[in-house]
């Protein structure tokens, strides 16, 4: 009996030995490539389940997980177009959809594969930089910059080389950080400083410059309006003139009345900007402010 329970032991371990050696599971994110005598096949298995195959080292399976991965590339200075050097780490979202391309590339595993990936990242990287300028990174003004331009060139260059050589789709890329060397942001920053000061001059020159020409307009406008003023004035008191003639004449026939207005006007227009005098009623003009004068006048008036 205890021989029996031994060769039956050794006959279950043997099964689950054959089992391992023979059968491979396929999860539902996972795809497989076969491969007999060291030589993938042709086709991929993509669908989840139980498989079976020859045991080594006739025949072998490799899995590789079908799930988006997240590369980010090193972060190193790269040079601009104008000479200057900015500091660019990028992301990438990647998954492996030709397993045949990508394991006969890198039979070393997944992450050979992404080595390369990111060396070949890098090297678009640094083309695409290479032929902009820094402003199109960093600028005060939001139409210089060109951040989502520069991503979708790095990817569309980077996306046909990877599916095609490695069997590798680029699902996303994009800027993750941008920075600058303390060298080079000192003198940005100078760089813009004297940007800005320039528009300040050019923004105070043209504003002085507008100031100067209301002000001449606003002159002009005072001239003109002045001008008619006098003009009008002018004219209403040439009317007037014209119309006390007319009165005078009348006032002939009474001259001690006329006189008599004719101080009155006089006085008016010596007492007109409040001038404060200390003058002698018995001389002419002020002699009208004499209330024997006025009667003698309202008298002269009645009697005539």
């Amino acid at each position: 009996m205890k021989n029996l329970g031994t060769i039956l032991a050794a006959i279950f371990l043997t099964g689950v030995l054959v089992m391992y050696m023979c059968t491979f599971q396929v999860r539902f994110t996972e795809v497989a490539l076969l491969k007999t005598w060291g030589k993938p096949a042709e086709a991929a298995i993509t669908e989840a389940g139980l498989r079976w195959k020859w045991p080594p080292p006739v025949q072998t399976a490799v899995i590789y997980d079908q799930r988006a991965r997240i590369l980010e590339d090193r972060t190193l200075e790269t040079r601009t177009i104008d000479g200057k050097n900015v500091l660019v780490t990028t992301f990438t979202l990647w998954k492996i959809i030709d397993p045949v391309k990508f394991h006969t590339n890198f039979p070393d595993g997944v992450e050979e594969g992404e080595n390369t990936l990111r060396t070949m990242i890098v090297a678009h990287k640094q083309a695409v930089i290479g032929k902009r300028s820094l402003s199109e990174f960093v600028s005060v003004r939001e139409s210089d910059r060109h951040l989502r331009e520069i991503e979708d060139e790095i990817r569309l260059a980077a996306v046909d080389s990877a599916k095609d050589e490695f069997g590798i789709e680029i699902i996303d890329f994009g800027i993750k950080k941008l920075g600058l060397p303390e060298s080079v942001t000192s003198a940005i920053f100078q760089s813009m400083k004297s940007n800005e000061e320039k528009k300040a001059a050019g923004y105070r020159a043209s504003g002085e410059a507008r100031a100067a020409d209301i002000e001449a307009e606003a002159r002009a406008a005072e001239s003109r309006i002045l001008s008619a003023a006098r003009q009008k004035a002018d004219e209403i008191r040439s009317e007037a003139e014209r119309v006390v003639s007319g009165y005078y004449e009348e006032f002939a026939q009474n001259p001690e009345l006329r006189i008599y207005l004719d101080k009155l006007r006089a006085l008016a227009e010596s007492l007109q900007d409040n001038t404060t005098l200390i003058i002698d009623t018995t001389q002419a003009p002020f002699d009208v402010l004499d209330p024997e004068n006025r009667k003698a006048v309202a008298e002269t008036g009645s009697a005539n």
